[in-house]
């Protein structure tokens, strides 16, 4: 068994590890309530947007953000974090996004060096972008959006899909799927169908074309804008609970340590008992 002075070391070293990772969750749960407080989801502007939409029979609108040709490949973006401590939420979005990687066509986006981890050294290529910090982050959708466009646009891809973490709570987080491009996938906020006729006729100056090229251009970065705001909460959730997890995990290294010393200063007090008494008998013998 180890010695006394190596326990007590060892319950020292793991009660100023608790006290860290105490802190770090202390900060991650701050972080979370932080950003649910200051989010934006500008549904004004998303409504005012979509109303041109019901302006134009947009299912038969000659386009690949509404009508990407058939058997055109797969573009899949998954959102991960740049930084750990995050369990495996980075990972189960990444076994998600590799589920629609059998198509040998198919073009894998990665938002977080995390994810990015994942995929390097696995014979798969991909665009790789960094999340950034908080204040850089609509300026990474920004490219985020210029990039997927850029790829439909091209014919590298056909229909989008965005993989990302979503926290229902600061307990519980899961992995989100949406389908990005064609945009008839989006649901309205005005609860019709994309199908749906319409209720009388526009006269409309420019091509519903360019018009709707445009409307998704504008959408799209505001919809990544929003999913990357997600993902961020959803990390410090995730973290907060795998830094509760760890805490957990170490009081209950603490308690076996506190067990293992308690047994082995009772053995050095019964060492010393022990031969306290056979140096007492021995001295009496001789003395005796």
């Amino acid at each position: 068994m180890p010695s006394v002075t190596i326990i007590k070391n060892e319950r020292e070293f793991y009660r100023d590890f608790h006290s860290l990772v105490n802190v770090l969750k202390t900060v991650a749960i701050s972080q979370f309530h932080s950003l649910e407080r200051k989010m934006q989801t500008y549904e004004e502007f998303i409504e005012a947007v979509e109303s041109f939409f019901t302006l134009m029979d947009v299912g038969s609108i000659d386009h690949p953000f509404v009508n990407p040709k058939e058997d055109m490949p797969l573009g899949i973006v998954a959102i991960t974090s740049d930084k750990g401590l995050l369990g495996g939420l980075n990972h189960r979005v990444m076994t998600a996004a590799f589920g629609y990687m059998e198509g040998p066509r198919n073009q894998l986006t990665v938002v977080g060096q995390e994810g990015q981890k994942f995929v390097q050294g696995l014979n798969i290529s991909f665009k790789g972008f960094t999340f950034g910090e908080d204040e850089e982050r609509y300026l990474r959708a920004l490219e985020l959006r210029d990039h997927i466009i850029d790829e439909v646009i091209s014919g590298r891809v056909g229909p989008v899909k965005v993989i990302y973490p979503y926290a229902s709570s600061i307990q519980i987080q899961k992995v989100m799927e949406m389908d990005l491009l064609p945009c008839t996938k989006w649901p309205r906020k005005d609860g019709k169908q994309w199908s749906d006729p319409l209720e009388e006729d526009v006269l409309l100056e420019s091509y519903p074309s360019h018009l709707v090229e445009y409307l998704v251009y504008l959408l799209m970065a505001q919809k990544l804008f929003e999913i990357m705001q997600f993902a961020r909460l959803a990390e410090f959730a995730a973290r907060t609970t795998h830094l509760e997890e760890s805490s957990d995990k170490i009081k209950e290294i603490d308690k076996k340590l506190q067990r293992k010393y308690f047994r082995a200063r009772h053995e050095v007090i019964d060492q010393q008992m022990r031969e306290l008494f056979a140096a007492r008998a021995l001295y009496a013998e001789q003395n005796g």
